[in-house]
């Protein structure tokens, strides 16, 4: 006897799971599949604050991300970057919400800031 939701197998005579509480069945159910999004990398960055803010625009317009190193731990033989990665169906939508956006690469300003008068 299989429990159809945990997939745990019992000794014949036991009727309910005793971890899910619901009745098991003959055979043990195939697994379920779980469904991975893909994702795609749209930016690497080195900058924190960069980070910080890219965060905030893609949680207020539910974008969803993973940044892949945004600690800069990975020392090889220089610090890498952190990479920005998004689900692939969303890749589109978070490329114009960066557009926008005055993001200083390599920790320096994206703007020609050399002509600027104080």
């Amino acid at each position: 006897m299989f429990c159809p939701n945990c997939r745990a197998e019992y000794v014949k005579g036991i009727v309910e799971c005793a971890d899910c509480r619901v009745p098991l069945v003959r055979e043990r159910p195939p697994e379920k599949e779980i469904e991975i999004p893909e994702f795609e990398k749209i930016l690497t960055l080195f900058n924190v604050g960069d980070i910080a803010v890219i965060r905030s625009v893609f949680d207020s317009a539910e974008i969803e991300y993973i940044f892949d190193g945004e600690n800069f731990n990975l020392v090889d033989p220089m610090i890498q970057p952190a990479r920005l990665f998004v689900k692939a169906s969303q890749a589109e939508t978070a490329k114009e919400l960066l557009k926008g956006m005055n993001l200083h690469y390599w920790s320096l300003s994206t703007r020609d800031d050399k002509n600027k008068k104080e």
